[in-house]
């Protein structure tokens, strides 16, 4: 080991205890800077040079070797000799892996150092191991997503049987290769199980939904199982969002997250900081993601910052002493700009103010004023990496240019595809409604029908590696400016989602976006962008991935919601729904009943109820098709796969509402709805709506019911989830017109307010 900064200084009995803290990333200085102002001697262990350890806070900083740090407790024995011999030493662990090796080593650390939490090293490492989380919280009477451990990629299809796609997956170690990953199916299950077979075992979960404002954590302080403070803060961002690292927090008053933090820790006879990550279903409900025992959290300056220094009070508890709870000093909003360098002038330029997020005061990882050391370090670095990485990805983009396997064939799509590759997209469809080869051939038959225009193609793209395809997409291209190429997943306002035809057994989701992109640089080199929409949060996070993999900036813009509801049967779907809409069904139907009506759900329907069907979209306030042709194809095509399901409101024998859903595979979609405005004080279309949710639940045995794009507010009424979609842009970085357009795209983002569902050319909701 070796030493910098300043010399450690001779003993002295009469000297106060001091800190040792184990890791100078951002979290660490934070643990120093929590010490200084408590008026605490900091002392700190690292393997590299990191910009914490320019902080005017550390008297003194041993560096050792990548070896010395995962032997971490022979190494702590070792360095005890060169700090001040007759001071009490107390320890700060600042990773989990740095919790386990000293809970597992806690005996031999206890004659040279204090730790607050040495007597409850069991419960610590314990509550570590993510395949013990579900006991703990159900033992405790809170939810836990339904979780299995993964010991191999062939025991996935058996273990996870029954689970409700996505499942996310966490390393059941700490600080494995990867945080979380999300996975779509069983394919992708496996895909990623074999990309991350050296961090087996792996935690597999359902995964709950919501975005990154629905992420809580409740910390405490505790000394034996007594609250000596508390706190709750939120999410505001994360990456990968909504399921991986903390990037921006904030401070908010929520009682009920602190109960069930307790609840949680009750009876453990903890002692130190420990915190419990929790996030609120779109039903109002509260499930456990994680614990975090034994250190100090991530967002450990937000707590300080708003008076709650954590690391002191661990301090004192290690001591033997009483902690003191600290004063709070108002809200505060925490931006991490270790991990995302531009989340503080991003939410500035949006919201307008240096304060954004209601005002409160921000506060950051490196920068602080005083101690300015940090924060300089840290932009250098930052600056030198990027530099690099961007050099190394323009150099993998040209080797891959060089010697690309892959195999390229675009096909009309007005000319039949060879069978084998028909079957072949089958074989890989990424939804078997709306991502089929029968989908999208329709969609450009009504395209080329609807809105002809000259230059502009519709193809399916195909990619080999090897003997058989690895990606297909429905592709539209058209001429841009200078003789560019743009290029779109083929969609238009019927479309509640695109995706990629893939084999996951040979490329993930990051992947195949990857080799569409390289692909289209076998196809025209003079290619400038590349749109798809609508895309979900997960596939934006893919396809932002896979562009960076080939050197590409991808840019997501908001473009609508998709609304759901999850309920395994009738009475729990009413149950969660709001009085309001209740009342007014049961008013609305004491009225219908006084009229002569009856309600038809048909899976097979006449040419009559056809144009029933159409009669009412044309009495409807909604503007008229373009076309026929769409709708009747799909009426006629989920018909004779027995997806149909077509609901019709008569009154007085004439149709005053009608509705087009889609079930299939436990899903009731909802595709189109429209209502007779001359009946509109029946409210026909929410009556019918209402006849149709018990249909599909009777009959059907669903279990979702999807309200498709929109950000129609009634829909929240029906649905309890909401989940945002995005049009995702990637910009081909060797195009000279890149550093233009992508300055005019984020302009756009920045100045337009969102629009409910519109962008490139969709309507608010597909139906």
């Amino acid at each position: 080991m070796s030493a910098v900064n300043k010399p450690a200084s001779s003993p002295s009995p009469a000297l106060p205890p001091i800190a040792l803290v184990v890791g100078l990333c951002s979290h660490g200085l934070s643990v120093v800077r929590g010490l200084r102002d408590a008026g605490v001697e900091v002392y700190a262990l690292e393997k590299v040079a990191r910009p914490g350890g320019r902080s005017k806070a550390i008297v003194h900083t041993f560096l050792c070797s990548e070896a010395e740090m995962e032997d971490l407790v022979p190494t702590l024995a070792a360095l005890r000799a060169r700090l001040p011999r007759a001071r009490q030493v107390v320890l700060f662990p600042t990773n989990d892996t740095h919790v386990r090796l000293m809970g597992e080593g806690v005996a031999r650390l206890l004659p040279d150092y204090l730790l607050s939490w040495a007597h409850c090293a069991p419960h610590v490492l314990r509550l570590q191991r993510k395949n013990e989380l579900e006991q703990a919280a159900r033992s405790q009477g809170l939810n836990y997503p339904r979780s299995a451990l993964l010991q191999a990629a062939a025991e996935a299809e058996a273990a996870v049987a029954g689970f409700r796609y996505p499942v996310i997956l966490k390393p059941a170690r700490p600080l494995s290769s990867f945080k979380t990953a999300l996975a779509h199916n069983l394919a992708e299950l496996q895909a990623l199980l074999r990309q991350y077979q050296a961090d087996l075992p792996i935690l597999a979960q359902e995964y709950i939904a919501g975005d990154d404002q629905s992420l809580y954590f409740g910390a405490l302080v505790l000394d034996r199982g007594q609250v000596v403070q508390e706190m709750v803060g939120r999410k505001i961002a994360s990456f990968p969002p909504a399921r991986g690292q903390t990037t921006v927090a904030e401070t908010v008053d929520a009682p009920e997250v602190l109960a069930l933090t307790r609840r949680f820790f009750a009876g453990l006879d903890l002692s130190g900081p420990v915190s419990l990550e929790l996030k609120r279903a779109p039903d109002g409900s509260f499930w456990v993601i994680e614990p975090t025992v034994g250190r100090t959290d991530f967002w450990l300056e937000l707590c300080v910052a708003a008076g709650f220094n954590q690391v002191y009070q661990e301090f004192q508890l290690a001591l033997g002493q009483r902690a003191q709870a600290g004063a709070l000093r108002g809200p505060v909003t925490w931006f991490d700009a270790e991990n995302d360098v531009l989340c503080y002038w991003r939410a500035v330029l949006a919201q307008r103010t240096l304060r954004p997020y209601g005002g409160k005061r921000p506060v950051f990882t490196y920068w602080r004023p005083g101690d300015q050391a940090p924060f300089l370090k840290a932009c250098r670095a930052g600056l030198a990496w990027r530099i690099r990485a961007r050099l190394r990805r323009l150099a993998a983009n040209l080797r891959g240019r060089r010697g690309s396997a892959l195999r390229v064939r675009e096909l009309p799509m007005d000319q039949p595809l060879p069978p084998e590759l028909a079957a072949w997209l089958q074989a890989h469809q990424p939804d078997p409604l709306f991502g089929t080869l029968e989908w999208y051939d329709a969609l450009a038959r009504f395209e080329r029908e609807v809105h002809p225009c000259p230059g502009r193609s519709f193809s399916w793209l195909f990619v080999w590696r090897g003997e058989q395809p690895c990606l297909a997409v429905p592709l539209e291209r058209q001429p841009g400016l200078l003789r560019s190429m743009e290029v779109r997943l083929l969609s238009n306002f019927y479309s509640p989602a695109v995706d990629l035809f893939a084999d996951r057994r040979q490329v993930s989701a990051a992947e195949s976006w990857q080799v569409l992109l390289q692909a289209l640089g076998h196809l025209d080199r003079g290619w400038l962008k590349l749109s798809a929409a609508p895309v979900s949060q997960q596939q934006a996070d893919a396809g932002s991935a896979g562009a960076a993999l080939d050197g590409h900036l991808a840019l997501r813009v908001p473009l609508s919601a998709n609304y759901s509801a999850y309920a395994t049967d009738l009475d729990s779907y009413w149950a969660k729904r709001p009085s309001q809409l209740r009342n007014t069904l049961k008013r609305k139907g004491k009225a219908l009943l006084r009229a002569a009506h009856r309600f038809e759900v048909v899976t097979a329907p006449t040419r009559e109820q056809v144009e029933h069907y159409w009669s009412t979209y044309s009495h409807s306030w909604k503007g008229g098709e373009p076309s026929r042709s769409f709708i009747d194809w799909l009426m006629h095509w989920s018909a004779a796969r027995g997806y149909l399901r077509l609901g019709l409101l008569y009154l007085d024998q004439q149709v005053v509402a009608s509705q087009l859903w889609l079930v299939q595979g436990g899903v009731a979609h909802i595709f189109k709805l429209a209502q007779d405005r001359n009946a509109d004080r029946y409210s026909p279309g929410s009556l019918l709506t209402g006849h149709l949710i018990e249909y599909v639940y009777q009959h059907d045995h669903v279990e979702r019911i999807d309200f498709m794009l929109g950000n129609d507010p009634y829909k929240g009424l029906w649905m309890e989830q909401e989940n945002p979609y995005y049009t995702l842009e990637v910009l081909n970085q060797q195009h000279v017109l890149a550093p233009l357009l992508r300055l005019y795209l984020s302009a756009r983002a920045l100045l337009r307010p969102r629009q409910a569902g519109h962008a490139g050319g969709l309507p608010a909701e597909a139906g």
